[in-house]
Formats: structure tokens, sequence, C-alpha cells
């Protein structure tokens, strides 16, 4: 699913990578308000600042337009959220509690067996109030999303997997190291083994501090970076490879007083055969006023099962579906999968079981996992 293959790509993409290019900054802040700040000599360090009791309001919108062999089809779904920091883990990882409102979609999903003004109605009052606990590093990587309960109906799945991916994709993984002025940093990696049977993978990222400034009319300064995403995914089996390859480029906008991710905008290409997947989203973060809150560390295991589960799936009241193999389609965590007959290994060893037919790939021009096909 795309959402557990976009956290296994956040595992890849530090430290990011450098732009060649110096974009103005976007659209969320008038220009008129806007000044440009010198950058410290000693560089910029970004850190999320994740404290108890710290709130965050939300806006995401996410655009889809899947096209393949002369048909297309478009989708949009946005959400507000409000994010509270439950408490720390011993490693200082922040566990958070998303409550999700406000949902809008839009979306055309071929042979579904009701219309869609039925199906978003539906799917609003399941979701509308559900909150959704996962954990989040001081880096701003996700990680312990949890997946869907297996009483949701598989229209309802999709429109919860594609709010889980919304969120995790509204947290930017910050670089490692300090930024300089006009800085820039790039990382290449691959996984896997070129030409034999399993995936293999090459991603490169490219980032740039674009500069620093202040909107002097809300009162805050941020810095802004760019970044590219170069991905080739070549999953090979005993009857052929297939290819997926991803453009994707990212604006962002980090707070330097207060600690958090202010927004974030990105277009990403997907192609994979004859099937090209377009998707535009925008994330918008503002801190709110903290709160006290009990220490809760139970994990991030318990999405909604029903209308407005709300705070009852926060305290795990609801049937969770809980994915622990590493080597899954579904899996979400930080472990790698060890199977070398596996389509997800991306180890060096190879499959004594290959001649039986395993870890085949889907069909050229099949939806992608990591896609916004309808399946994500």
């Amino acid at each position: 699913m795309l959402r557990s293959r976009l956290l296994r790509g956040l595992r890849l993409a530090l430290p990011m990578a450098a732009l060649l290019f110096v974009a103005p900054p976007m659209s969320g802040c008038k220009k008129a308000n806007l000044v440009e700040l010198e950058v410290p000599a000693s560089g910029v360090e970004l850190r999320y600042d994740l404290q108890p009791g710290a709130t965050f309001d939300g806006k995401i919108l996410r655009r889809e337009t899947l096209s393949s062999r002369g048909q297309q089809l478009n989708r949009s779904l946005s959400f507000t959220v409000q994010l509270v920091v439950r408490g720390l883990d011993e490693k200082g990882n922040a566990l958070v509690a998303a409550t999700i409102a406000n949902i809008d979609i839009d979306w055309v999903v071929p042979g579904m067996p009701m219309s869609m003004d039925e199906f978003a109605q539906k799917s609003k009052q399941r979701l509308e109030g559900a909150t959704i606990r996962f954990f989040v590093e001081p880096s701003g990587r996700v990680f312990d999303v949890p997946s869907a309960p297996p009483e949701l109906s598989d229209p309802e799945a999709q429109v919860l997997d594609s709010v889980l991916e919304g969120l995790t994709s509204a947290f930017f993984v910050v670089p490692e190291e300090k930024l300089a002025g006009g800085g820039t940093w790039e990382n290449s990696d691959t996984r896997g083994r070129e030409g034999k049977l399993g995936k293999y993978i090459v991603e490169t990222n490219r980032g740039a501090l674009e500069g620093m400034f202040e909107d002097t009319e809300a009162n805050f300064s941020f810095a802004q970076l760019g970044i590219e995403r170069d991905r080739t995914e070549t999953t090979t089996t005993k009857d052929g490879s297939s290819e997926i390859r991803v453009r994707e480029t990212t604006t962002v906008q980090f707070d330097t007083g207060a600690n958090y991710l202010r927004s974030l905008e990105s277009k990403m290409t997907r192609t994979q055969g004859p099937t090209v997947t377009t998707v535009r989203f925008q994330a918008d973060w503002e801190r709110g006023a903290s709160s006290p809150v009990a220490a809760d560390m139970g994990g991030g295991d318990a999405p909604p099962a029903d209308a407005g589960a709300g705070d009852a799936a926060a305290n795990g009241d609801a049937s969770v579906q809980r994915i622990d193999d590493p080597c899954s389609d579904d899996y979400v965590g930080p472990d790698d999968c060890l199977d070398p007959c596996s389509v997800n290994y991306m180890g060096e060893e190879a499959c004594e079981k290959a001649e039986d037919g395993a870890g085949e790939a889907p069909a050229e021009g099949a939806p992608a996992e990591d896609a916004a096909a309808p399946a994500e």
C-alpha cells in the first residue's frame, strides 16, 4: 500500500539532497509581508519540538490524476486535523493523537455499487471525528501508523488509507546536518541486487536551503527548502521485470522559532508502464495553545472502527489489525524484510525457492502500491 511504501521511502530519504535553483517563497506567505534574513554563519539546524501537550492544527489537501491507455481518473481528498502530543518515549519520540474532521471527498471509483454521493457521505460518517495515534521522531520520521481495521468495507478502507497517507506526508524528514547559507545536500541509495530476483531500488534526493525569511504580518521566521526526489524501482521475477519511476519536487517552510513544519507543497509523477499518476499535495500547520495531557504511550494502533470513533479509537476500543511481518505489503515499521523470496526483500541473498515462482511481481501496468491508484 502507498502508506507503507511511503514510510519505507522516508527511511531512505535521510539526509535529502540538492536543488540547482532557488525558488521564491510559497504562496502561503504574501511576498509583501516577507523580509529575507541572513542565514547564521553557524548554519541552521532543523528539528521538531514536540513536547507533551503541544497542539497543532493542520489542513491537508491531496489531488490525484491517474491516466492509462486514454482513460483518466481524477480524485481529491481534503480534511483538517488537530494533532496533540500525548507523550514522549525514552528515545524522545513523540506519541501524537490526530483527530480528523471536515473530510471532503471527490472520488471516482470504477465499479462502485453505489452513487458517489452516497459513498462520500458514508465515508464521512464512518471517519469524521476519528482519532489516530502514531509516533514521530525529532527528525520528522513517522512510524507505527495503524492499518485499517478489517470491518471497514474496501472503499472505506481506501479512504482511511488516503487519510493516513495524508497524515504521514504532512511531516517532512529534516536533514541530519546543519544547513549553511546556500547549502545543498545530496544522497543516493540503492537497495537490493540489480538484475536478480526481487526488488532493486535506486533513489537520489537533492535539496537546497533556498533562504530564510520573516513574515512580518504573522510574526514568524522560517527556512525554505527545495527538494527533488528521483526513484526507480525494478521488480524482477522468473517471467521478467517491471519498472516504476517516481519524480517528485517539494517545497518546505519550516518555522525556525517554534521548530515545526509550517507548510509543504509537492508534485509527484509516477510512471509504471502505460499508467501515469500525478499527485499534488499541500499541508499547512499552525501551532495551537498547549494543554496538559496524561502520559499515554500505548502506541499508534487504533484507527476508527465506526462512525465518529474519535476518542474511543484513541483509547484502543476499536478492533485493530496489526501487521507484524516486515515482508507484508501493509507492514509499517523500522524492520526490513529478511525473506530473500519476498518481492519486498532488498538484501543480498539469493532466493533458493525461485523455481517455485516465489517473489513474483504484479503484472505490468497494474496499479502501483505506492501510487495514488484506486487501492491507496
